[in-house]
């Protein structure tokens, strides 16, 4: 009899450790993934903001437009901003920027490509925080090498975005801020 028992508490322990081990399992492939963080940045929006002069480029407000989708398999949110032409404006600008979760590195990474030079620039982020998105880059701006930093902030009522470069001092100072409202 002792060792039926014995057999019979054996099979329950493992029946309970495999039901236990199920269920951390299935709590776990519920748990977000960090692609799910992106979501946050998908949409269509009309934006307003302003340039700050830099170089020879004039500061100027600007308009545009904001579409954000989920690309290749859901691995990837692309971002596209095109600024409207105006006459204060004759150049607007244009970037696409993919952004993705390297599980390896533990970080969200990025890379953009604009129409204002033929550079791309690679980043990376440790994601959202609060209500914040940060990525931080560096890239080839007249021959100079120049750290930059992305700020996406996305609250109920609207998103926006505020571009940074680190100055000669190594303080950040703003570049460009758009807010979009959903379309």
């Amino acid at each position: 009899m002792k060792r039926i028992t014995h057999a019979f508490t054996l099979s329950l322990a493992c029946i309970v450790a495999s039901l236990s081990i199920g269920q951390a399992l299935a709590e776990d492939s519920k748990s977000p993934s960090p692609m799910d963080q992106l979501g946050k940045l998908v949409g269509d929006g009309t934006c307003t903001g302003n340039v700050l002069a830099m170089g020879t480029a004039p500061g100027h407000a600007s308009t545009g437009k904001l579409h954000a989708e989920k690309t290749l398999d859901g691995q990837w949110v692309v971002i596209h901003y095109d600024e409207d032409k105006t006459d204060v404006n004759p150049k607007p600008y244009s970037v696409q920027q993919y952004i993705s979760y390297d599980p390896e590195k533990k970080s969200f990474v990025a890379v953009a490509f604009d129409n204002m030079s033929a550079s791309y620039s690679p980043a990376t982020g440790s994601g959202w925080k609060g209500d914040t998105f940060t990525l931080e880059y560096t890239m080839s701006i007249d021959g100079k090498m120049v750290s930059l930093r992305d700020v996406f902030t996305h609250t109920a009522d609207e998103s926006s975005h505020t571009g940074m470069m680190r100055d000669k001092k190594g303080e950040w100072v703003k570049t460009d801020k758009e807010t979009c409202k959903s379309s």
